[in-house]
């Protein structure tokens, strides 16, 4: 009797649990034999290209655009979207606080929402809100791993636009949560079915480390942090069953302390996993590594917000994609072996100091969002 009267309370934050978690079929390793060929894609890369297409995109749409995003620091994307609001298409931003940690970026937030722009500051329910995507007239979806900052020419970024509807849907789905989510402070995941997305903190970890484990031959990976445990045993197994696995990021973290990563990139090299990192201050030849991707076997890719973290895959609202397209993989094979030529084996001991980017002058603020 005493178990029955508990019972109900029990239900209940057993399907709190289960949507808070997001549970669905494709956590089991089923996924990748399921993959969507990707409809209608557009793949671009910085800093070979620049973020003209994200503007055109804006430019062109005719009712809504929906914005998951980081951080808003690049006055010309804000521009273009401020300009679509204004000629009546509906502009919706979720942003994490970062966006509001500094007078410039509070500026463009508010100039946004001065424009017509419904802008919230995405939950403290998760660590941050890190994913970098958009949806045009709830159609056309672009999934990144770039943020709307003005020195694309010193990122090596990519990104992707598509029309799955069932991509769409669910990016909508998971935006529409996020919120309600900003509104009360929580962290909701709707139950999760697509096979190509890869969402944290639902189901990154175990659809990353499936991914690695599906190699044969090789792994590549462009990165900017590590950490996640999961991912690093994976990483070693492979290596012990004569997999080929390169690592590839950038010697100076930005806006960390120089030695921040070394600890990690040690461990992994002592795995046998062959890790390099890029010089510098970054440039547009030799550009800073803000990319996370992992290519497998030159054919299975994923790229997305997700850093190999911890708290990037376990805590964090970030967005993936995991495909297979062979005119994508040729183009980021191509860019790969271009970045790995220019980087360097892990040095024995980090720098003193370091500075990530190189100077260069300020963009001019569009006389629109000035005050």
């Amino acid at each position: 009797m005493k178990l029955s009267k508990k019972l109900p309370l029990v239900l209940v934050l057993a399907l709190s649990l289960f949507s808070q978690l997001g549970f669905a079929a494709d956590a089991d390793a089923d996924f990748l034999t399921n993959l969507e060929l990707l409809k209608n894609f557009k793949y671009i890369s910085t800093p070979e290209e620049t973020h003209q297409p994200l503007y055109d995109a804006f430019d062109n749409a005719k009712t809504s655009i929906k914005v998951g995003i980081f951080g808003i620091s690049s006055p010309i994307i804000a521009q273009h979207l401020a300009d679509a609001q204004k000629r009546g298409v509906s502009v919706t931003i979720i942003c994490d606080n970062y966006c509001t940690k500094s007078a410039g970026k509070q500026a463009i937030i508010d100039q946004l929402k001065a424009s017509g722009v419904q802008v919230y500051i995405a939950s403290a329910g998760f660590s941050i809100s890190h994913w970098k995507m958009f949806v045009i007239d709830e159609r056309i979806a672009f999934i990144s791993t770039m943020n709307f900052i003005s020195r694309a020419n010193q990122m090596r970024d990519m990104g992707i636009f598509i029309s799955n509807p069932s991509i769409v849907t669910e990016i909508l789905s998971v935006f529409n949560q996020d919120i309600e989510n900003s509104k009360n402070q929580t962290a909701l995941t709707p139950v999760l079915s697509q096979p190509n997305l890869v969402w944290s903190p639902v189901n990154s970890e175990n659809k990353i480390v499936t991914l690695i484990n599906s190699a044969k031959v090789s792994i590549d990976i462009w990165i900017e942090n590590m950490g996640n445990k999961a991912v690093h045993e994976a990483l070693k197994n492979e290596v012990s069953r004569k997999v080929n696995v390169r690592l590839l990021t950038s010697l100076c973290g930005l806006g960390m302390p120089a030695s921040a990563s070394y600890a990690i990139l040690k461990e992994l090299a002592s795995f046998g996993i062959e890790v390099r990192g890029e010089p510098f201050p970054a440039t547009s030849e030799i550009p800073y590594i803000h990319a996370k991707t992992i290519f497998v076997d030159q054919k299975n890719i994923f790229f997305g917000s997700e850093n190999f973290s911890f708290n990037s895959l376990l805590k964090a609202r970030e967005l993936g994609l995991i495909f297979n397209e062979p005119s994508v993989a040729s183009k980021m094979q191509a860019l790969y072996e271009k970045d790995w030529s220019h980087a360097q084996p892990i040095p024995d001991q980090a720098p003193d100091k370091c500075q990530a980017l190189t100077d260069v002058p300020p963009v001019p603020v569009p006389l629109s969002l000035h005050y």
